[in-house]
């Protein structure tokens, strides 16, 4: 199980996993910060859980995962703006946890990693998933009241580990380094840095967070179905708008906005 009390004592944080609650098994993350969020948990509450039973994506996609092997976590937000801003502070989150990364290596003296981000909400490397971030909310006459941000991100399993329905596009950090991750460590940097970079994006109301985010994104010029809910067209993407969301070009030339669907390269598909 993962040592919190380690996590706690290196996190020199103010606000962000000051409340930390660890779990060796749960139902999901999400659902039980979402709980605590009613209930008035302070901003910056954290629930980590070595196994989800019910761990999830987005569409309720299941998340996969061996029990304590990788990192599974949710935090609380409280950001106090437009629903709007709910895709940017996920692309956010996602720049963060690439820094987080980058961090964790150095600190190990290992060669740096190529992360690409992959819209609206997963982290690759050569392709294949290292981690998923689902964002859910609370609202009140469309403002975000709280917002749980969890994050699922592949540090120890082995290839033979992993679920054979998702080895072949799956990755873990330890995979590519050639060596154990420490869990425990990478919370710690990633609370630290969260907390860093999210009063610097928040204070600018997430200004250039998408240029930042698309400077990871390699999808951008690349044809796909896309299906949405009035049904299916072949499409270019073509940039990802100050709002968050994507954008792309149809067979007649007409650039519209991705709101709620999914896109397919040949056979696999992006969850929106």
């Amino acid at each position: 199980m993962l040592d919190c009390d380690k996590v706690r004592i290196n996190l020199q944080t103010s606000i962000f996993g000051r409340t930390l609650y660890c779990f060796q098994v749960i139902d999901s993350t999400n659902s039980y910060l979402l709980s605590l969020a009613r209930d008035g948990a302070p901003e910056g509450t954290v629930v980590q859980a070595d196994f989800q039973t019910a761990g999830r994506g987005r569409k309720e996609r299941k998340w996969h995962s061996s029990a304590g092997k990788n990192l599974l976590f949710s935090i609380l937000l409280k950001p106090e703006l437009e629903i709007d801003y709910s895709k940017k502070i996920v692309l956010a989150a996602a720049i963060i946890l690439a820094e987080t990364i980058k961090q964790y290596l150095e600190n190990h003296n290992l060669p740096p990693v190529d992360i690409s981000f992959k819209w609206p909400n997963d982290l690759l490397i050569n392709g294949r998933k290292l981690s998923g971030i689902l964002a859910e909310s609370i609202l009140r006459d469309k403002k975000i009241v709280a917002m749980v941000l969890g994050i699922g991100i592949n540090l120890n399993e082995t290839e033979d580990e992993m679920d054979p329905a998702i080895r072949d596009m799956a990755i873990s950090l330890r995979q590519h380094v050639g060596q154990p991750i420490d869990r425990e460590e990478f919370l710690t940097i990633f609370l630290r840095q969260f907390e860093k970079d999210y009063e610097r994006f928040e204070r600018n109301f997430y200004h250039k967070v998408v240029d930042e985010w698309k400077s990871h994104c390699n999808q951008i010029g690349q044809k796909v179905l896309i299906s949405t809910p009035f049904g299916e067209e072949q499409g270019v993407i073509k940039d990802v708008n100050e709002s968050g969301y994507l954008i792309y070009e149809d067979q007649q030339g007409v650039r519209k906005a991705l709101i709620a669907g999914e896109i397919k390269k040949g056979e696999h598909a992006t969850d929106l």
